[in-house]
């Protein structure tokens, strides 16, 4: 039903929407810091997520690429470019329509930061940060949702007949986005300490980790009940895709990084962030791959298995 440009496609659109969250925020955060240099006291969660001007030149380019390369793979597996333009044009609104737009303004505002961090900071005013930050805020968060709305949208595969599928695909889109800012801020070089945001940071992963476990569990747990969905769970838990799913999910991308982000130091971090930055894509890679890949055991799939359930 899906290839691996598919996979690629909802992985990096989740990834990249996530990363435009999280910089959105931290650049709302640091701006006036950065840009408007205003006296007085800075505001709690200004201090508490002060980070160097180069986070933001390395996070941003980062954010931009994994946007591109997802658009890319969306039109690569369209085959014709204007497809997607007939698409966006359709008068009848779809959540692949919606999606798509979201993606293309994510990918605008992320690259209007990374152009930005390109030119040296040039002038620019507090304001229209403040409005190109928000833009690609709300960008972001409708794109991380689109890439599990779009699966459940699809009535074809019982397995993604839940809300829980949205839910878990959000929740790992955010924690990806987490995981291209420590990307970004492992080839920082400065001599002032910023270990603490990042610890901070890492804090917020870890409830958006143990949140995505709960939700995945539930999830599990929902389709092992259903007779129409009992098959592809089973061959997530005890079947064919067992190695992938526990190895690759829940070993890789929910209990490695979770874990070492409680044991973050100051002398090791950029080898510690590479670490969980790489654990954390490729549990969310691998999240994608078994959810699509598990369509193929749904009971929809298997039109024999299929006529004796209704009989």
């Amino acid at each position: 039903m899906f290839n691996l440009l598919t996979i690629s496609y909802l992985f990096l659109g989740g990834a990249g929407a996530g990363a435009l969250v999280v910089l959105g925020v931290l650049e709302c955060a640091n701006v006036r810091r950065r840009f408007a240099r205003l006296p007085g006291a800075p505001f709690r969660i200004e201090r508490a997520f002060a980070l160097p001007d180069e986070f933001f030149a390395r996070g941003w380019p980062v954010c931009f690429v994994a946007l591109a390369a997802g658009m890319l793979c969306l039109l690569v597996d369209l085959g014709h470019p204007e497809r997607l333009l007939n698409l966006l044009t359709s008068p009848e609104p779809s959540a692949i329509a919606v999606g798509a737009y979201a993606l293309a303004v994510a990918l605008a505002c992320a690259g209007a930061f990374s152009l930005f961090e390109l030119l040296d900071r040039p002038r620019i005013r507090i304001a229209a940060v403040w409005t190109v930050a928000a833009l690609g805020v709300a960008a972001g968060l409708v794109a991380v949702v689109y890439t599990g709305v779009l699966l459940q949208g699809l009535a074809s595969v019982l397995f993604w007949q839940t809300p829980l599928l949205p839910t878990v695909f959000a929740l790992s889109s955010l924690s990806c986005g987490i995981a291209c800012a420590f990307l970004g801020a492992a080839f920082v070089e400065t001599r002032h300490p910023f270990t603490r945001p990042l610890a901070r940071l890492a804090l917020v992963d870890g409830v958006l980790v143990a949140a995505e476990a709960l939700v995945l569990l539930a999830y599990v747990v929902w389709a092992l009940g259903g007779e129409g969905t009992a098959l592809a769970a089973q061959a997530l838990v005890v079947g064919d895709m067992r190695w992938l799913f526990w190895g690759g999910v829940v070993l890789c991308g929910l209990v490695v990084p979770f874990v070492l982000e409680r044991y973050l130091t100051h002398g090791n971090s950029r080898t510690q962030l590479l670490w969980i930055a790489a654990a954390l894509l490729a549990g969310g890679f691998a999240l994608r791959f078994c959810v699509v890949g598990a369509a193929a055991y749904d009971v929809t799939q298997m039109p024999g298995m299929l006529f004796g359930l209704t009989m």
